[in-house]
């Protein structure tokens, strides 16, 4: 086992630090995906402070969730108290052990604390500011894995409005950090690693412990009581599992590695069309889940919308575990991922994975090739299938200000890439012809490694960059 560490977070925790620094009383509030390590960041930035921290009991009802707080009360600060019946009672009773010795306050995955419903809310807000808010310089830090409702219920509330002071989503791991967490691993397994995860703290943790990245997934993905084999259960069906429109949806997003539009996806998970829908939508996206996107150029309000499952675990799971329940349960998942390797499978899931890390290494690929500096808007370029015609994809085109169309071709290939991408980038490049406008196109082309030197005479991609470059420092990137 390798010493635990904390890696990255930089921004977060400087953000962190200057809102416990502040001399006023205020809250913040942070949300992400499960797994992310929410918590962990919290515990670094109040490392020196002695923070109470409390965590909820996940799906509890309130009468549960009030009895673990005064445990915890207790066990934090020796504090026996009563039995509160609500919140505010609770609530009163924290005030009054800290009254003299403010501290600050976590609450953990605050979702389930409040039990969905806003009544917590509107009783913490009396409690925050008729006692709380008195108290020299107090924090208090709200935490949650669901998004959604710590944006709408708790951010956007009009009983915590101007109370909070800084909003802070936390995202997933980047290139460089997957690569921290993972010493020793080459540059291919560190690649591996990330496209498997999607660069989620917990999963790399996992990884870390065995001394390949295949070996891990063997183990992890394909044994019955592997952490993946059984993390489905545990992270999607503790949030979603009372509405199956949740699992529908998901699983024709699983089988659909391009995406969906709405008409289709409710078609075909058999959800109807309407409010309902967009909620649950709203709610699969705020978990991280799936992605939401309209064409580069139309604007946020554009009707044209489509719907990708952009989560790797989920993404893998679908595509080789829940097939495999049945065989891996009873012990014969041995030779699963030896038979994806061995027929493709596996390497198409991967080309796409790899599609997906380039999108989250977006602000990266416009700081490579050198218009970071210029106003742009980027996204994919799609348009539905109609009669006599096939739908279009193009994953991300750059619309710059200077009039230039950057227009990325990603290829994830065990073999070196050669000449044959010219073809293909020219077929998307003249699908863009209707939205180009009269401006410049420009093609890059991101790589797994170097791609063959017949292909960089040929001179055709503006820029060719390679999945390494994203490690580096501008400076240290050359042009092949």
């Amino acid at each position: 086992m390798i010493a635990m560490m904390f890696i990255g977070r930089k921004n977060e925790l400087e953000r962190l630090d200057r809102f416990v620094r502040s001399p006023q009383s205020r809250i913040a509030v942070m949300y992400g995906r499960r797994r992310i390590g929410k918590s962990v960041l919290i515990q670094q930035a109040l490392q020196s402070r002695a923070p109470l921290f409390f965590e909820a009991l996940e799906e509890r009802p309130t009468r549960d969730q009030l009895h673990h707080f005064m445990l915890q009360l207790q066990h934090l600060t020796g504090h026996a108290g009563g039995r509160p019946r609500r919140w505010t009672e609770a609530l009163l009773e924290l005030y009054g052990v800290i009254k003299e010795n403010p501290r600050p306050i976590v609450f953990d995955e605050f979702q389930w604390m409040a039990n969905y419903r806003h009544e917590l809310v509107s009783e913490l807000k009396y409690v925050w500011d008729r006692f709380l808010s008195k108290l020299p310089g107090q924090k208090l830090i709200l935490c949650g894995s669901i998004a959604s409702f710590m944006v709408e219920k708790v951010i956007k509330s009009s009983a915590l409005y101007g109370r909070i002071e800084i909003e802070l989503e936390v995202p997933a791991f980047k290139l460089p950090e997957t690569q921290q967490m993972l010493p020793g691993k080459g540059f291919d397994e560190v690649l591996q690693a990330h496209m498997f995860t999607s660069g989620v703290p917990k999963y790399l943790e996992l990884l870390r412990d065995y001394p390949s990245v295949h070996l891990a997934v063997q183990n992890l993905a394909f044994k019955p009581d592997g952490y993946f084999t059984t993390e489905y259960q545990r992270i999607f069906i503790s949030h979603f599992g009372k509405n199956p429109a949740f699992e529908a949806i998901i699983r024709a997003l699983a089988t659909h590695p391009l995406g969906l539009m709405r008409e289709d996806l409710a078609r075909m998970a058999k959800v109807a069309l309407g409010g309902r829908l967009s909620e649950h939508l709203r709610d699969l996206e705020s978990a991280g889940f799936l992605s939401a996107d309209t064409p580069f150029h139309r604007g946020l309000e554009s009707r044209q919308i489509k719907y990708f499952l952009c989560d790797a675990y989920l993404r893998f799971y679908f595509a080789f575990i829940h097939s495999n329940l049945k065989k891996i349960r009873a012990g014969q998942g041995a030779n699963i991922l030896a038979g994806i390797s061995g027929n493709g499978a596996l390497h198409a899931w991967m080309g796409r994975s790899f599609e997906y890390l380039c999108l989250q290494h977006a602000l990266e690929i416009s700081r490579i090739v050198g218009f970071s500096a210029v106003d742009f808007t980027m996204g994919p370029y799609f348009s539905p299938a109609r009669r006599g015609t096939a739908g279009v994809q193009v994953d991300l085109v750059f619309d710059r200000a200077d009039s230039v169309l950057t227009v990325c071709e990603m290829k994830y290939s065990a073999n070196t890439v050669g000449v044959e991408v010219i073809a293909s980038m020219k077929r998307k490049i003249e699908l863009l012809q209707p939205v180009a406008r009269g401006k410049t196109v420009q093609p890059v082309l991101v790589v797994r490694d170097r791609p063959s030197q017949d292909l960089i005479d040929q001179g055709y991609f503006y820029r060719v960059i390679e999945a390494r470059d994203f490690l580096k420092g501008i400076d240290e990137i050359r042009p092949l």
